[in-house]
C-alpha cells in the first residue's frame, strides 16, 4: 500500500463532498433579493438601462404565475434578448423564474410583460457552480488516488516448490527475501542414489568380465587344470 496516495485520496474525498454541498446550497438559495435586483418594472418602469458590466441576467415574475403562458419580451426595437426557460425549476420565495436575458452591449431596452417582472444580477451563481463542479472533479481524483494507493506497493510472495525423492511436491512461501512475482522450482536429486547407480554399473561390468574370462576355454576341456 502506498500510504501517501491513500492518505491524499482519503483527505480529498470528504473535502470535495463538502464543496459539492456548499455549491448545491448556494445554487438552491439563489433568487431575487434587495442586493441583486437591477430593475423592477413596478418601481422603475418598462425601460431597462443596462451598463454592460454584468454577465448573467435573469428575469423573474412577481408572485406565482404559469411560466409557460406568461408573456415577456425585452427588445431594443431590433432584436429580442429574452429567452424563456420554464424547465429550470428554480424556486424563489414570492417570485417565479421565467428565463434569461442575453444582453452584452450597454443601452436602453424595452420590457413588455403580462405583469410586473424584475431583472436580477445572477453573477452570484458563478461561484457556487464553480465550487460544485470543482468538488465533483476533486472527488473523482480523490477516489482514483485512494484506489491506486491501496492497490500499489504490494509485493507478491515467492513460491518455492521442492520435489521430494518420492515424487511429492512441497510448496513453501517466503515473503521477505524474494522479488515480487517470482516462482522458484527446485528438484531434489539425492547424491546417494546416483552413487549407488554407478557402483551397480561397475559391479555389473566386473561380473561381465569374469564371465568372458571363464568362456576362454572350450567346453568340457580340463587343460587348464594341468597347467601349473
Amino acid at each position: 500500500m502506498n500510504k501517501g496516495l491513500a492518505i491524499a485520496g482519503g483527505v480529498l474525498i470528504p473535502l470535495s463532498i463538502l464543496g459539492i454541498i456548499i455549491g448545491v446550497v448556494g445554487i438552491a438559495g439563489h433568487g431575487p433579493d434587495s442586493e441583486n435586483i437591477l430593475h423592477d418594472t413596478e418601481l422603475d418602469g418598462n425601460t431597462f438601462v443596462f451598463d454592460g458590466n454584468i454577465v448573467l441576467l435573469e428575469v423573474y415574475a412577481k408572485g406565482e404565475v404559469d411560466c409557460y403562458s406568461y408573456s415577456v419580451s425585452v427588445t431594443d426595437d431590433l432584436y429580442e434578448y429574452f429567452t424563456k426557460n420554464c424547465d429550470a425549476g428554480t424556486e424563489a420565495s414570492g417570485y417565479t423564474y421565467l428565463g434569461d436575458l442575453e444582453i452584452v452591449d450597454a443601452g436602453d431596452y424595452i420590457i413588455e410583460s403580462d405583469g410586473d417582472v424584475v431583472i436580477i444580477d445572477a453573477d452570484g451563481l458563478l461561484a457556487p457552480i464553480f465550487v460544485m463542479c470543482g468538488g465533483g472533479i476533486c472527488c473523482l481524483v480523490g477516489i482514483i488516488l485512494l484506489i491506486i494507493g491501496l492497490s500499489v506497493g504490494r509485493k507478491a510472495p515467492q513460491v518455492v516448490v521442492f520435489q521430494q525423492p518420492d515424487g511429492s511436491i512441497i510448496q513453501q512461501t517466503n515473503q521477505t527475501t524474494v522479488q515480487p512475482y517470482q516462482t522458484t522450482v527446485q528438484q531434489y536429486v539425492p547424491v546417494a542414489q546416483a552413487t549407488s547407480t554407478e557402483v551397480v554399473s561397475v559391479h555389473q561390468e566386473e561380473v561381465t568380465t569374469e564371465q568372458v574370462e571363464q568362456t576362454d576355454y572350450e567346453p568340457f576341456s580340463f587343460e587348464h587344470k594341468n597347467k601349473p
